[in-house]
């Protein structure tokens, strides 16, 4: 099954490898943002909080750390084996309802080449939230679903994901190209691209939507976001 490589990143990717890596000297680009999500629990719907942390580079990393102003420290891992992609999260059931501190996370880059880079990226408060749920539609003839939401206020962009109900939440389709912010609806096509290779829906399963919605840092593009946040339904292809 084929990888989903983040969409954001894809463009700092090929400008990043469009030399040969012993032409040019390691670099690299840091980030730090918040995650937000929602949970319903005994008829409440909480917004629940996570970190992330992430580094591309143009030559193979070997490790990340990161330390935070409260002097936590973090380990990134390559991101679905790519080298160039390291990546942290808070796991999903250490989510909580308070922020991620806010300030600066410090960033210790080691290359396979033994270059090293720091760098800093500083953490607003600055947020956005996931919207208030997702509705679909099917059409049987066209097998084809529609699904649409309320607009996710201050989104710069959004990617959709679809996964398996399974152990291991096996993703089965990626939007092929990001969203704008303010779209309110995607149709998701049986014929379309996006889907995992050799992978095609059955009718009546049921899997689950995630609409990722992205937000930059001000002025900032790429990998330089300031916030996520999710929204998950599960639906039924065919109903």
């Amino acid at each position: 099954m084929k990888k989903f490589i983040p969409i954001a990143a894809i463009a700092m990717m090929f400008g990043f490898v469009a030399c040969e890596s012993e032409e040019v000297a390691f670099d690299s680009s840091s980030d730090a943002f918040v995650i937000s999500k929602t949970v319903e629990t005994e008829n409440e719907v909480d917004t629940l909080y996570g970190l992330a942390l992430h580094v591309f580079a143009n030559k193979p990393i070997k490790s990340v750390s990161v330390t935070s102003d409260n002097d936590t420290e973090y380990t990134l891992e390559a991101f679905q084996g790519y080298s160039l992609d390291f990546y942290y999260q808070t796991p999903e059931d250490e989510f909580t309802t308070e922020k991620p501190l806010v300030g600066a996370y410090n960033f210790d880059i080691l290359a396979e080449s033994a270059e090293t880079e720091k760098a800093i990226d500083n953490l607003t408060e600055d947020m956005i939230y996931p919207t208030d749920g997702i509705a679909y539609t099917f059409d049987t003839d066209k097998v084809e679903m529609t699904l649409s939401w309320t607009e996710i206020e201050g989104a710069d962009y959004i990617v959709v994901k679809m996964y398996e109900n399974d152990e291991d939440k096996t993703q089965i389709f990626q939007s092929p190209n990001a969203l704008k912010g303010d779209t309110e609806e995607f149709v998701v096509k049986a014929s379309g691209s996006g889907w995992a290779s050799d992978f095609t829906p059955s009718l009546d399963e049921s899997y689950t939507i995630e609409l990722h919605a992205f937000k930059y840092e001000p002025g900032q593009s790429g990998v330089n976001m300031q916030a996520k946040a999710v929204t998950t339904e599960v639906v039924v292809w065919n109903e």
